[in-house]
């Protein structure tokens, strides 16, 4: 079978030719170049984990590693040691308040802040009232306002 896809956009794509290959395993020329067994190879391995984890554990005679990549063990991290001076949740404001929305109060004053700023234009002038202005010379800057969220 032959398939051409030049100049198709999914040739972008830097897996596509293993993608056709994985999808359309009777294809012999794509492109105009050859399927090379190391392409389809390759394609076993990165689309069908499953089969390709099979290949790699079948050994011939000898003692093979059949894990999934031999080359890459899991390697733990020590655990760290907690430190003696060390007090669960002491980094956590313990003040007690009276009415609940005294508390609700301090905790959205600790809030990040959001500021979002934006033209008003109901002070920016019509395209008739800018003609009418530049008679009088009396004219006000248009206005930003700025809203801050918490």
């Amino acid at each position: 079978m032959h398939n051409g896809l030049y100049q198709n956009p999914f040739c972008r794509y830097n897996l596509y030719r293993l993608y056709i290959i994985y999808h359309l395993p009777g294809v012999e020329l794509l492109d105009r170049n050859q399927v090379t067994e190391k392409e389809r190879r390759s394609m076993i391995t990165i689309f069908n984990h499953k089969k390709a984890h099979i290949v790699q554990s079948i050994s011939f005679g000898r003692k093979v590693d059949a894990s999934w990549n031999p080359r890459s063990p899991l390697k733990q991290k020590p655990a760290l040691k907690v430190p003696s001076d060390f007090a669960f949740a002491n980094n956590v404001d313990k003040t007690v308040f009276d009415d609940p929305e005294d508390a609700v109060f301090v905790r959205s004053m600790k809030r990040s802040v959001m500021a979002i700023t934006f033209l008003n234009w109901d002070t920016v002038p019509t395209r008739e009232e800018k003609y009418l202005e530049e008679e009088i010379k009396d004219t006000e800057p248009a206005q930003m306002l700025t809203i801050t969220i918490r």
